[in-house]
């Protein structure tokens, strides 16, 4: 009984032994939760040219996957739309009969989300750092903000707004971890574990 308990207890050992070395401190803990809606986020991602992972880490930071989310602003379900946009949005799209209620549905917030994320790059030529300022805090501001100062190599510490410069830190951050994650999945696939 013993020599099973300890053929059982090793590997779980190592296995969080290798995870805390990889790791360490600097995990984001939510990172461990379940991803929902993959199969949404996977193809609405695909349809507007993301990494799919990029758009996890999107909705990590605006909701946590909490498809009823809503903001002291008024945005409203997992990519944290605001009505009027996704109204604008949704009309573009021609979804008929549509309601700011939808947002609460999944698969119509991951479409309009992702759908507004890659308006917003398109509008800053590629610009993923100032399409997710504008993400969160609105096309307009970033707009004036950065006209008035336009740099080229514009770094994190160059967004005026300490909430703005947090979020965009945020979701890179949980991008980045997303695809160590990912990457050390795909190893121990590969190595059959």
């Amino acid at each position: 009984m013993r020599g099973a308990m300890r053929k059982l207890i090793t590997p779980a050992i190592i296995a969080l032994a290798i995870f805390m070395a990889l790791f360490y401190y600097d995990v984001p803990w939510n990172m461990l939760r379940p991803v929902f809606h993959q199969e949404t986020i996977e193809n609405a991602a695909i349809k507007y040219g993301f990494d799919p992972l990029f758009i996890n880490a999107v909705i990590r930071s605006e909701s946590s996957f909490f498809f009823r989310a809503r903001s002291s602003r008024g945005a409203i379900g997992l990519m944290q739309l605001m009505p009027a946009t996704a109204r604008q949005l949704a009309a573009e799209l021609n979804i008929q009969g549509y309601t700011d209620s939808d947002l609460e549905k999944p698969d119509v917030n991951i479409t309009l989300g992702v759908l507004y994320l890659s308006k917003l790059l398109k509008e800053f030529n590629g610009n993923q750092l100032l399409a997710l300022a504008a993400y969160n805090a609105g096309l307009g501001k970033v707009q004036g903000w950065y006209r008035q100062n336009p740099i080229l190599a514009l770094e994190l510490s160059d967004i005026p707004y300490e909430e703005t410069r947090e979020y965009v830190s945020r979701v890179e951050r949980t991008y980045q971890w997303l695809k160590r994650i990912q990457k050390v999945k795909k190893a121990l696939q590969k190595k059959g574990v």
